[in-house]
């Protein structure tokens, strides 16, 4: 009798573990809100991030205006998955990827500028999100490339050096 009652707790202790780690990874903050004060590696689903960035502007007499700006952005991680299929390429792909649910339009006056730069010159325009959200990309307003498109000879090349050509070939 004791050794049932010992697997009974057993199996009740498991299941409330369960119960608390199901309930405890939920989050009751919607998700297109920002997620400044929370530490970024706590919390890795698609959400608004702050990045700071050097922009620069010329106006049509090539005097310059620039500023650091900080941008919202969409960041973070979706789930994807494969599932196997008898025809080819013998599996469906599901790959969202975190993006924008919408963009509005918001402007950054630069603070530092020629003393004769045009004022057009001192406003920048740019794109913020209004919120993030998984979806699948759509490259009308969004940049989709994989590795084949990219463009190659711009890309860094690394070279593996095998120990037999180790040796220089000019000493």
């Amino acid at each position: 009798m004791a050794a049932t009652g010992g697997t009974v707790h057993g199996r009740l202790l498991l299941s409330a573990l369960c119960v608390i780690l199901t309930l405890g990874g939920s989050s009751s903050e919607p998700d297109g809100e920002l997620t400044a004060d929370r530490p970024k590696t706590a919390y890795l689903g698609c959400h608004k991030r702050l990045f700071t960035y050097r922009v620069s502007q010329t106006d049509s007499k090539g005097r310059e205006c620039w500023d650091h700006v900080s941008v919202l952005s969409c960041w973070g991680r979706c789930d994807s998955n494969e599932i196997s299929d008898w025809r080819f390429p013998y599996k469906r792909s599901h790959h969202p990827v975190c993006v924008h649910a919408g963009r509005t339009k918001a402007v950054a006056l630069l603070r530092h500028c020629h003393p004769d730069a045009d004022p057009a010159a001192r406003q920048y325009e740019y794109m913020e999100p209004k919120s993030c959200n998984c979806q699948t990309c759509s490259s009308t307003d969004t940049s989709c490339e994989g590795p084949k498109q990219l463009n190659t000879e711009a890309v860094t090349k690394i070279f593996q050096i095998d120990e037999e050509d180790a040796d220089p070939e000019y000493p």
